[in-house]
């Protein structure tokens, strides 16, 4: 398995792993609507005019193997202004079935490299409040508790919980001596 900048060619995987694990994961406490709505050919449109806007210090990492890509992650620079966080993990997919075998940490840790070495030293991520799952893994990495807020998603009110890490270097740090939980 290995980790790897997107390749153009990635897109189409990229999408079918956000609209699965939407389903799969999230649809317990999305609105029926937004879950239904989903589709692989317009996430791919989606992803490809955010890419076509993205701003500089945005990329996908992807992880790979000898079935093709089996999840990614998307950071960049923060798209909202949440305390002193310069950067934001747009969000970690992964299929299902490869979950709880360290590829999202792999993910993390890639994603947090590309942001330091852009000169980015902090980020946030946002989770939906009831993805106890999503935030497990980010605690486990390190990630401390921002705030709660609530949004308005299909006509229905949705929480999201947002972590940040305030030093990506701390994360590293965590990781070196083995401290973070996979």
């Amino acid at each position: 398995m290995q980790i790897r900048e997107m390749k153009s060619a990635d897109l189409s995987a990229i999408a079918r792993i956000n609209v699965d694990t939407f389903k799969q994961t999230q649809r317990k406490w999305l609105p029926d609507d937004v879950i239904r709505e989903l589709s692989y050919d317009a996430t791919e449109e989606r992803f490809r005019q955010m890419l076509s806007k993205t701003e500089r210090f945005s990329t996908i990492f992807v992880a790979e193997d000898n079935r093709g890509v089996i999840g990614y992650a998307m950071c960049g620079l923060a798209r909202e202004q949440v305390l002193s966080y310069a950067g934001e993990l747009y969000g970690i997919y992964i299929l299902p079935e490869y979950h709880g075998k360290g590829i999202g940490t792999r993910l993390m840790a890639a994603s947090a490299r590309y942001l330091l070495d852009q000169g980015i030293t902090s980020l946030y991520v946002v989770v939906f409040t009831e993805n106890i799952g999503g935030q497990k893994f980010y605690k486990a990495l390190g990630g401390q508790w921002v705030y709660e807020r609530a949004i308005q998603l299909g006509g229905k009110k949705v929480s999201e919980t947002l972590y940040g890490w305030k030093s990506l270097n701390a994360f590293f740090a965590l990781s070196e001596r083995g401290q973070l939980k996979k």
